[in-house]
């Protein structure tokens, strides 16, 4: 481990027994404290969103929304081991109010996190006319950013779905194959940012139901906001992009370099 991550953890355990012993003595414990295995995963959960939060805060990744769910879920689950209030492992389905509280931060935060993602690979989903099209495959995300931006990063078939997040395509440094190349992208709540090249033909089809559509410098703002475009070679293009974007809740926004 890197010198600044045992501070951290010296830190915190220095932390964890001070509270531990002032609670001792105002008498919310009325006992001597025994360690258990249960305060020991629970001191474990804090510590990984601590450090969650503060590689977030460093700049070094990280995660604000998973650091402090498990924050949140660690301290419960400590405060319940050790006898404060009653709270276990196995309640924490109680936390999903929390759910709440991210969509609302991710409607206004940015940023390049990354998040827990579940991949499904199906024939059909959804059910829509864009889907029943192309086989494309399918990635379906909880909460989380997405930045497709690597250098010469290979454009495929894509069906994104995301609950909150944003997604920033960078095709002016994408590897483009010769053939029409859907690319489905829907959420509830997030930015959508893509940069295309000058001499890219595409097709794209924007929906939101409430935010804005800013599509090559023309903007449409306000609720079922809906824009087609579909550059001039597209019909005859060989090469070329198919894009479906989908929003309940953001903003979609499209420039050409």
């Amino acid at each position: 481990m890197r010198k600044g991550w045992l501070h951290f953890l010296l830190a915190f355990l220095l932390i964890g027994t001070g509270i531990v012993l002032m609670l001792e003595n105002l008498g919310v414990i009325d006992k001597t404290l025994y360690i258990s295995w249960g305060m020991i995963l629970a001191a474990i959960l804090m510590l990984t969103g601590l450090k969650l939060w503060w590689d977030r805060l460093a700049g070094h990744g990280g995660s604000w929304m998973f650091g402090s769910f498990f924050t949140i879920y660690g301290l419960l689950v400590l405060l319940g081991e050790i006898g404060v209030i009653i709270f276990t492992f196995s309640d924490v389905l109680k936390l999903w109010p929390l759910l709440f509280i991210y969509i609302g931060f991710g409607m206004f935060l940015g940023g390049s996190r990354k998040r827990f993602r579940v991949n499904v690979d199906t024939e059909d989903l959804s059910g829509s006319s864009f889907e029943k099209k192309h086989n494309n495959k399918k990635m379906h995300t909880v909460i989380g950013d997405h930045q497709y931006n690597a250098e010469n990063w290979k454009v495929e078939p894509m069906q994104l779905w995301n609950a909150v997040g944003d997604y920033h395509f960078d095709f002016t440094k994408a590897f483009i194959p010769e053939k029409d190349t859907p690319i489905s992208v829907k959420g509830w709540a997030g930015d959508i940012k893509m940069l295309m090249p000058e001499n890219l033909d595409y097709r794209i089809e924007a929906f939101v139901k409430a935010g804005s559509i800013n599509l090559l410098g023309k903007t449409s703002d306000g609720i079922n906001r809906s824009t087609t475009f579909e550059t001039p070679g597209y019909q005859d293009a060989t090469r070329r992009l198919t894009i479906d974007i989908d929003l309940k809740a953001g903003d979609v926004r499209v420039d050409k370099v």
